[in-house]
């Protein structure tokens, strides 16, 4: 990978959130670990970063009158708290009271998510906090460990995340409760999060998160002192939280502070040794200095690692695919689909490379059989629209 860090994954959480294990051996700078988080920084180096407004905590959760409106309206009339937290739950989903819109790149404070109805899943999630909050409810972050999965947007591979909510009934004191039931609002638009390992996630990290997620997008649109911004204050927030690590190690290396480069993947790794995206990071880097060997260790650890994840092929094929590497993506496609059958995203995939080929009767064949594996969901509207669009250009163009 070269420098301008077009195949580089960010750890952006766009659903909501991600690396390499035990045997990788790296060279780490002395007691990095035991420097404060401001040691990290380097503020000289980003001259107009405080300019740039950063939303703070209180403005990231707050509602506006409409908002509260909408939380005292969906809970009025009813006189359990169970009842009650179904309705609001209900009402947030129901498109013809919130028309919420699930748009990746979308990261708002809570009251802009309610107004502009067009989020991700880590703005809806704390919208939906601050209204269960609202009415009286508990509610809490859940951190849904999820196999490693990539976007593209912008010419980057984008590490998604995911992060859901837990609300349950805010009992007094004097009531006893055996059995306290709770409900898990889960704004993921690929359904699925119940069959992973879930967390709790307290405030400060969800806020390093939202932080990390606007800085991401500022890197994306080359506004590097916006970026820092961002992942400073991410750090600021909780320094615990690995993704801002590695971004800031990224923008570090970027400009060319490659020691400062070295000691924010290494703060991630230190953070979580299996962290797969700091460690590539870390080899990416190691490359760049003339590292060979250390590069090169690191990254057939980590395709060893990968190689029977699904969605790692469906990546490398998006990015052949990207530089007209048509055989190598239909190759990486294949592989994905023998792993895992079931993901239409595959199979629109592969149609997609057929189709940029010239071969439109795999492409047809194959985004049939993605609309057969989205099964009744809304996608599969989509790929109708897309093979009517594909049949009506076949016929225009007169191709058997």
């Amino acid at each position: 990978m070269s420098v301008s860090f077009q195949s580089t994954r960010l750890m952006l959480l766009v659903l909501f959130f991600s690396l390499f294990g035990s045997g990788c051996a790296a060279t780490l700078h002395k007691n990095t670990d035991l420097l404060p988080a401001e040691e990290y920084l380097k503020d000289d180096a980003f001259p107009h970063f405080r300019a740039y407004p950063i939303e703070q905590a209180r403005e990231i959760f707050a509602l506006d009158d409409d908002a509260k409106a909408f939380v005292a309206k969906a809970t009025q009339g009813l006189h359990s708290d169970e009842d009650n937290i179904k309705m609001l739950i209900r009402r947030i989903f129901s498109r013809s009271e919130l028309d919420l819109i699930y748009t990746a790149s979308a990261n708002t404070i809570a009251s802009d998510t309610f107004q502009n109805a067009s989020a991700n899943c880590l703005s809806l999630s704390i919208m939906t906090f601050s209204m269960a909050r609202e009415a009286g409810f508990i509610s809490e972050f859940q951190i849904i460990d999820i196999p490693e999965y990539w976007t593209r947007r912008a010419g980057y591979s984008i590490l998604n995340g995911h992060i859901n909510l837990r609300i349950k009934s805010n009992n007094r004191a004097n009531k006893k409760v055996l059995f306290e039931k709770s409900f898990v609002v889960d704004f993921d638009p690929v359904s699925g999060a119940d069959q992973f390992i879930s967390r709790d996630a307290s405030v400060p990290v969800v806020l390093a998160m939202f932080y990390n997620n606007k800085g991401a997008e500022a890197l994306m649109k080359k506004n590097n002192d916006l970026a820092y911004a961002y992942f400073r204050e991410s750090i600021l927030a909780d320094d615990g939280y690995p993704g801002a690590w590695v971004n800031l190690g990224l923008l570090y290396r970027k400009i060319g502070l490659y020691d400062f480069a070295m000691n924010a993947y290494q703060k991630a790794i230190r953070l979580d040794k299996d962290y797969n995206t700091a460690w590539e990071n870390l080899a990416i880097l190691q490359k760049h200095l003339g590292n060979v060997k250390a590069a090169s260790d690191i990254n057939r650890r980590l395709d060893a690692k990968r190689n029977e994840n699904p969605f790692y092929h469906q990546m490398l094929a998006e990015v052949d695919r990207e530089k007209g590497r048509f055989e190598s993506s239909i190759h990486h496609y294949e592989r994905a689909i023998r792993l895992n059958r079931n993901q239409h995203e595959f199979y629109l995939g592969l149609a997609s490379v057929y189709f940029e080929k010239g071969d439109f009767k795999n492409s047809k064949r194959l985004l049939n059989t993605a609309k057969k594996k989205a099964g009744k969901s809304k996608v599969a509207d989509i790929y109708v629209n897309k093979l009517t669009a594909l049949s009506n250009f076949i016929a225009s163009a007169h191709i058997n």
